[in-house]
């Protein structure tokens, strides 16, 4: 039964653009018995057992969070027990102290935090690497965000690698290893109800591979991930995004065409770098079967088929894209500088770049374009590149069918103009999205 939706969280945050996205305003209240979403980061799930509540997901923290404590206390008021990480992504559980704060004010024993084995390599990494995952969020999120500290990481009490059972005493929960958009993503089965939280491996639309800001994600991997889920029979599943799945041709979809999909990609691309195509030439030379890439299991609203196409290559190929000239650059602001020079009428060049923008051609453009743009702005032969550059990476943006390049594009404009990353997003186009 799907619970009215909450205005608190569409105050919020705006729900198809930026990170709203990623927060969900629909509550589901007893999907099962004793089972519940809280609205969090994703399909944040309250779990009801004997032992106390066992939370999946503690939220980013700050108003979100504080809202799904609230929701949890109109539904039981016991403590709760565990918190279970569904994977290591910033923001999911960096709420999970607030959670402590709560138990601690009423008295309640302190939640055990629990995660696969591979999270807490990850937070290490992220606060390692705190001002470059600032940079990649705020692009890929439109909003400017500030380089986070460890303690937006807490780790976990406990870990497991492959399986882990959490007695509740009236119910077994079990935490399945399911390596796919992370490799230390777990999915949480209640095998008595035959219930499966899918979490990061399973978004209702093309599994999120091959994003452009983020490490490799193995696209066999997370097919091998959705067949050992598949097989444990589900009557019910919810996805880490959108409403849940309980009709069995719709959870069987759910899970084989994506399965083939990857599949299909894996096999397509590597017979293509088998006959010596570059990675450009292969993406160009694709082929996406309407049965499976049409469906809509597969809808590119996050991710995007090409993205999987370069992951594959990136696996196989390393980082040189095949042209000499990259192999040991020169300094781009010199190479740039050269080519300037050897235009001669760089005015010629911005009136070729709007004659392809006027015809439509964005993309073209953008490659003329580039001629004159990444030169240092000097002459306003540049600065106007530089800002043509912009408008057409305004124009790409309203092109893209993946929230995540249209997202990049336009943040990408306001770089080019100097701008604060977000801070033309009033004007953005608008996107119609939405995760079922």
């Amino acid at each position: 039964m799907q619970a009215n939706t909450t205005q608190a969280i569409e105050e919020r945050v705006k729900p198809n653009i930026g990170l709203g996205v990623l927060v969900r305003s629909e509550y589901f209240t007893n999907l099962i018995p004793g089972v519940h979403t809280l609205g969090g980061q994703g399909n944040s799930l309250a779990i009801e057992t004997a032992r106390g509540v066992v939370i999946v997901d503690a939220g980013p923290g700050g108003g979100v969070t504080r809202a799904m404590i609230t929701r949890l206390r109109e539904l039981s008021a016991a403590p709760v027990l565990a918190i279970v990480y569904s994977h290591g992504h910033s923001g999911y559980n960096a709420g999970a102290r607030l959670w402590q704060e709560h138990a601690a004010e009423h008295g309640e024993p302190q939640p055990t935090l629990i995660a696969q084995a591979g999270v807490p390599a990850r937070y290490r990494r992220y606060t390692e690497t705190a001002q470059l995952q600032a940079w990649l969020n705020s692009r890929q999120f439109r909003k400017t965000l500030q380089p986070a500290s460890a303690d937006s990481y807490p780790m976990p009490d406990q870990t497991f690698d492959s399986r882990m059972v959490i007695d509740g005493g009236d119910r077994r929960i079990e935490l399945i290893a399911a390596p796919s958009e992370t490799d230390d993503a777990l999915a949480v089965w209640l095998p008595e109800s035959r219930f499966l939280y899918g979490g990061a491996s399973m978004i209702r639309s093309i599994p999120n591979v091959g994003t452009p800001l983020r490490t490799i994600r193995d696209p066999l991997r997370w097919a091998n991930t959705l067949e050992r889920l598949y097989a444990l029979n589900p009557i019910q599943v919810l996805p880490e995004f959108g409403d849940p799945i309980a009709d069995p041709q719709e959870i069987h979809d759910a899970f084989q065409v994506p399965i083939r999909a990857l599949r299909y990609l894996r096999d397509a691309v590597v017979e293509r770098m088998n006959a010596g195509m570059n990675e450009r030439e292969i993406l160009h030379d694709m082929v996406y079967p309407e049965a499976l890439f049409g469906h809509k299991w597969m809808r590119p609203i996050y991710g995007d088929p090409e993205y999987i196409v370069r992951e594959i290559w990136r696996m196989e190929n390393g980082w040189w894209d095949r042209n000499p000239t990259h192999l040991h650059p020169a300094r781009p602001a010199e190479a740039a500088n050269a080519v300037l020079s050897a235009l001669g009428n760089p005015g010629h060049v911005l009136d070729e770049a709007r004659r392809l923008q006027a015809e439509g051609d964005t993309q073209l453009a953008l490659h003329v374009i580039d001629l004159l743009a990444l030169a240092d702005p000097v002459i306003p032969e540049v600065v106007a590149a530089r800002a043509l550059k912009a408008a057409l990476c305004r124009q790409r943006a309203e092109q893209m069918r993946s929230i995540v390049s249209r997202q990049i594009l336009l943040s990408s404009a306001e770089d080019l103009l100097g701008l604060p990353i977000g801070s033309t997003s009033a004007e953005d186009p608008p996107a119609d999205f939405s995760w079922n």
